[in-house]
């Protein structure tokens, strides 16, 4: 029996949560003339995915090479001006307000507003293409002879690099949005793949708009690490919060805190949260519990200046900074699953765990006061609201944004006395940010991959 060889990119700790962790290469390997061939950036990573997730049919290696040339950087550059959003607008002026080089805010300023439109983006894209040459991408490709090659990260020269000589060997590639933001948010799509699968049909036109994919070579999949939410088998509240340090006959207050990459203030939110909900301001019974970012860090002398905060803080961290560099185990995607469920509410800023919580039928609470008021705007922890794709989240009614302590006091005391409340709002959130919700996301991934090789072969 021919084996028929899919080449995947794993070089960020998303693409292993979505990919690894998921259907999707559940479902490749659930044919058995299917190898999975997943390249990492580190041998350490490779070793360590070798390790945690084994499997006949999968091989771990690695690629540490990086693409260079003065027109690779050219390109790579020019990438960040092709596309033109409320949020890259932001992060333009995030930017001036850090550097203080008003001189270059308004070159970029100039250059985005000539360069940012289709027909440039499309000749950028053939220049890219035909000029710019990383013959040494190929090794992987010779080695392994793939029969269609997967990317979950376009975003990265890496990636791109791999994917133009996947191109110029005519093997039929896939890409994958795996975020609600990236469209808007990152920079131009260097180069597009012959496939393209995305959450919801909001990413649909996102990347028809911005990225200029012809919408018949978008697959809508639904978001597959959602997946395992549409899975009976939580584990008992009574287990859970024995585990957690928790009583289980009062309401959880779940705060997800921006991290410090993104704010000053998360330490100052846990402190006021733990007032609020103490017994003498008279809300429900309740009791916080704090889930870390997975890609950052903490401060372990706050945590011991709090010996009565009950925290989570999931994911293994490999290196000492934020970032990529980080995995989520599966008994810790079950423990996000279970505190979902036995959580009362969610309070956060801007965050997608706003979506996770609704899709659980969870009241959300944005936070959208600051608490260290004149912080830059890269620690502003409400700056998140002006974005392209929470306004779209912020829309359906689902969040509730609370712009004062008081205001925040008057929401939970409601929510937690009739939970019922903006149900609709929540309803909507999860239909047009998950867009198919049934627990098959996964799957319909699998089959995109599995189609575009029958098509193009």
């Amino acid at each position: 029996m021919k084996m028929r060889t899919v080449l995947i990119t794993i070089y960020q700790a998303v693409e292993a949560k979505n990919i690894l962790r998921t259907d999707i290469i559940r479902s490749l390997l659930a044919e058995p003339d299917v190898r999975a061939v997943c390249l990492t950036k580190f041998k350490e990573r490779a070793d360590y995915y070798r390790q945690e997730i084994p499997h006949e049919r999968i091989i771990y290696d690695y690629c540490d090479q990086e693409p260079g040339g003065a027109l690779e950087r050219y390109f790579s550059a020019l990438k960040f001006h092709l596309i033109r959003t409320a949020t890259t607008d932001l992060r333009r002026r995030m930017n001036f307000e850090e550097s203080g080089n008003y001189f270059s805010y308004l070159i970029g300023r100039a250059l985005n507003f000539l360069l940012a439109r289709g027909s440039i983006r499309r000749l950028a894209r053939f220049l890219d293409y035909h000029l710019v040459s990383d013959s040494g991408f190929g090794d992987i490709l010779r080695r392994y002879q793939p029969d269609v090659v997967f990317f979950a990260h376009l975003f990265d020269d890496a990636e791109i690099a791999l994917l133009r000589q996947a191109k110029k060997r005519g093997i039929p590639t896939v890409g994958f949005i795996n975020s609600w933001d990236k469209l808007t948010a990152r920079s131009a799509v260097r180069l597009l793949p012959d496939r393209l699968v995305v959450y919801n049909d909001i990413v649909k036109q996102e990347a028809v708009e911005h990225a200029d994919m012809p919408p018949e070579k978008i697959v809508v999949s639904g978001i597959p690490q959602y997946d395992q939410y549409f899975t009976p088998g939580p584990v008992s509240r009574q287990e859970f919060c024995a585990k957690a340090g928790l009583d289980p006959k009062r309401a959880i207050v779940l705060l997800a805190p921006m991290g410090r990459a993104f704010s000053n203030s998360d330490w100052e939110m846990i402190d006021m949260l733990h007032e609020i909900i103490s017994p003498s301001q008279g809300l429900p019974l309740s009791q916080l519990l704090v889930r870390f970012q997975p890609n950052d860090f903490i401060d372990e002398v706050e945590i011991s200046r709090r010996p009565w905060l009950r925290y989570s803080l999931p994911g293994i961290r490999f290196g000492t900074r934020r970032g990529g560099d980080w995995d989520m185990r599966f008994e810790e995607l079950t423990h996000l699953n279970d505190t979902l469920f036995h959580s009362s509410l969610l309070v956060s800023y801007a965050s997608s765990m706003s979506v996770d919580a609704a899709i659980f039928g969870k009241p959300v609470i944005n936070i959208d006061f600051e608490l260290k008021p004149g912080e830059s705007m890269s620690k502003s922890p409400t700056f998140y609201y002006q974005t392209d794709h929470y306004k779209k989240a912020l829309l359906t009614g689902g969040i509730r944004l609370v712009k004062s302590r008081d205001e925040l006091i008057q929401w939970l005391r409601r929510y937690l006395q009739d939970p019922s409340l903006d149900r609709e709002g929540r309803e909507r959130l999860v239909k047009e940010q998950c867009g198919l919700v049934d627990g098959k996301a996964g799957e319909r991934i699998a089959r995109a991959i599995f189609g575009v090789l029958q098509v193009l072969q």
